[in-house]
């Protein structure tokens, strides 16, 4: 009987960390080597944000710098930027946190919605990464939108309003009664994908329709987002009135008003716009135009509003991709913040040229004029 050969003969691999031959273990430890060369040789990750100049240096400099840089950036003078920060914190709707304080977090959003910048813009500029900008920004926004019926607040119906009392005879007493102008307009918008032909406006662009009230000291009073841009304006007014909860600002019943005759309509068929009379150099020729001309001169204040209130913030003309909910509670939070500058802001740069009384927006400034639809 012959002797047999061992079981594991055809088996070359180590067993327990043995190696059977020195090519073996040189082998091994070459592997070992080259994974160890790779590794070391790999360049280390670079970090995205790594200025030496950061987001707090930046609101420092913007804060104790010069007027109108920090104007020019947010549309608003430092001490009109400080009580707003300091009324989010003492309402409790915006905190510091480790990474970021209130004026930070304030700062970030205004510089957004006032020059319409993208994320990675901000990013870079505030060295924050990409998920802390869109925090802190739905953060604010949402601190924002919880003030509109602090200041979008309805007119008073029992007195006349001051700036009737003052011109003269140019509106009284005919127009003593009114309480402010109404009118739609159209904000550019980024549709939700499941039927976005709906948010095209007449002329062929996304937006949504808004609904807005204006005081005629320019302040709005009472504003609705988030119709879609295929919506006539008598479809969105007719909704603003049939549901209490939108709080559209009728007059009370004891005011001497009818709920749904509080509207005073110009004469259909008769030259109404202001620009109507003008291009053809002439005055009115009829009682009838005679009321239009004053009514248009009147009820402009509603765009002059629309106007300023879309100089004043970009992000009104250049949306980004937001969804839509938070697109339409970004219309809201500016006309909160257009109202708190034009109480707390005087002599303020857009107001003043956008305050003239019976001057068209197309005059005023022709490339933030819009085609009013009445």
């Amino acid at each position: 009987m012959s002797n047999a050969g061992p079981s594991n003969q055809g088996n070359t691999h180590p067993v327990n960390g043995d190696f059977d031959s020195e090519d073996d273990f040189v082998l091994g430890a070459a592997a070992v080597w080259v994974c160890c060369d790779d590794f070391l040789e790999r360049p280390l990750p670079r970090p995205r944000n790594n200025s030496h100049y950061t987001g707090h240096q930046r609101l420092g400099d913007l804060l104790d710098g010069h007027e109108l840089v920090i104007y020019n950036k947010i549309r608003m003078r430092t001490d009109c930027f400080k009580r707003l920060s300091w009324l989010l914190e003492q309402k409790n709707l915006l905190k510091s946190t480790r990474n970021m304080n209130v004026d930070e977090q304030l700062m970030i959003f205004l510089t957004i919605v006032c020059q319409s910048e993208s994320n990675r813009e901000t990013q870079h500029q505030w060295q924050h990464s990409g998920a802390t900008i869109s925090k802190y920004f739905m953060i604010v926004l949402n601190a924002i939108y919880r003030l509109r019926h602090d200041f979008i607040v309805p007119p008073y119906f029992n007195t006349i309003d001051p700036f009737i009392e003052t011109s003269g005879s140019k509106y009284r007493p005919w127009f003593d009664n009114c309480v402010g102008a109404l009118d739609g307009t159209h904000v550019p918008c980024v549709p939700p994908p499941d039927n976005p032909e709906v948010w095209r406006n007449r002329k062929g662009f996304m937006s949504q329709n808004v609904l807005g009230v204006c005081s005629f000291d320019m302040k709005f009073t009472y504003m609705l987002a988030g119709w879609e841009g295929s919506a006539h304006d008598a479809r969105v007014l007719e909704s603003a009135l049939d549901g209490r909860h939108k709080k559209f600002p009728t007059p009370p019943e004891d005011s001497g008003y009818a709920n749904r005759g509080c509207f005073l309509a110009p004469y259909r068929g008769s030259t109404y716009h202001l620009q109507e009379y003008r291009a053809r150099r002439g005055r009115p020729r009829s009682k009838r135009e005679l009321f239009n001309y004053t009514h248009s001169s009147f009820r402009n204040c509603i765009e002059r509003t629309f106007g300023v209130w879309k100089a004043r913030f970009r992000i009104l003309k250049i949306i980004n991709n937001y969804p839509m909910k938070k697109q339409v509670k970004i219309s809201i939070a500016c006309a909160v913040i257009h109202n708190f500058i034009r109480m707390f802001q005087h002599d303020d740069r857009f107001m003043t040229q956008y305050f003239q009384d019976g001057i068209p927006v197309s005059e005023i400034d022709l490339e933030n004029a819009e085609q009013y639809v009445n």
